[in-house]
């Protein structure tokens, strides 16, 4: 069980707040390793004087961001967790759903986002990471001959394509922030209408250009080739203009 001394009283004004960030900021600092089981909920109650209920609450939002990891059983307990990158995806995606993000905003963020993702993968990518992607590649070829009305499953393809290559750059939080921006983006595809099918006429050609200058790890070529099809969604998307 580890249990930090820097651990204060709960100050009264939105004590839940305090017992979070308290906990939280234990976790992050190292103060509390990784896998490290929290004291149980009438330790912590004592110790930041508040009730159990909010000490439960605490906790909760905490696992809500991959932060503890709550099990059950006799032996179970808070534990200290390491967030994932699938908890930033699901945050972000959230806030953005929220928020209620405009095709025109998510389109500009991609623009470069998508593009600086292309760059680092083509520096970073390795054998596996090249497969990968000419395997999704191959996958979208088969689609575009396969399908007559109903594009989605191409877009889909194509969002896996990405989330393939922002895995492909080593970074945790690239990783995270290109699989919460994908859901959105796949939300707004249908609303295109006739755009929609034309955008995903282009998707193979699009994705075996950028894959193929990542194979050869030439970060420019794979930026310039991903600006183009991540502009081609803008140019064909109603709802985006001045990109």
């Amino acid at each position: 069980m580890s249990e930090p001394s820097s651990f204060a009283p709960a100050r009264r004004l939105r004590t839940l707040d305090d017992v979070f960030l308290q906990i939280r900021d234990a976790i992050l600092a190292g103060q509390i390793a990784e896998g490290a089981r929290l004291p149980n909920e009438r330790d912590l109650a004592e110790r930041f004087e508040v009730g159990r209920p909010t000490v439960r609450e605490a906790l909760r939002s905490l696992e809500t961001l991959g932060i503890v990891d709550i099990r059950p059983g006799r032996s179970g307990g808070a534990y200290a967790a390491r967030p994932s990158e699938a908890t930033l995806a699901s945050a972000l995606s959230t806030l953005v759903s929220l928020q209620g993000a405009t095709a025109q905003e998510l389109a500009e963020f991609r623009l470069s986002f998508e593009a600086d993702t292309a760059w680092w993968a083509a520096r970073r990518a390795d054998a596996d990471d090249v497969k990968t992607l000419e395997a999704l590649v191959t996958q979208t070829r088969r689609l575009l001959k396969q399908i007559a009305d109903d594009w989605t499953p191409l877009t889909e393809a194509d969002a896996r394509w990405h989330e393939a290559l922002a895995r492909a750059t080593k970074n945790r939080l690239r990783i995270g922030i290109s699989l919460g921006l994908h859901e959105p983006r796949l939300r707004q595809a249908p609303a295109l209408g006739d755009a929609h099918a034309r955008y995903a006429r282009t998707i193979p050609t699009a994705l075996a250009k950028i894959t193929k200058a990542v194979k050869a790890h030439d970060a420019d070529a794979a930026r310039a080739a991903m600006l183009d099809h991540v502009a081609q969604w803008a140019r064909l998307n109603p709802d985006v203009s001045d990109l």
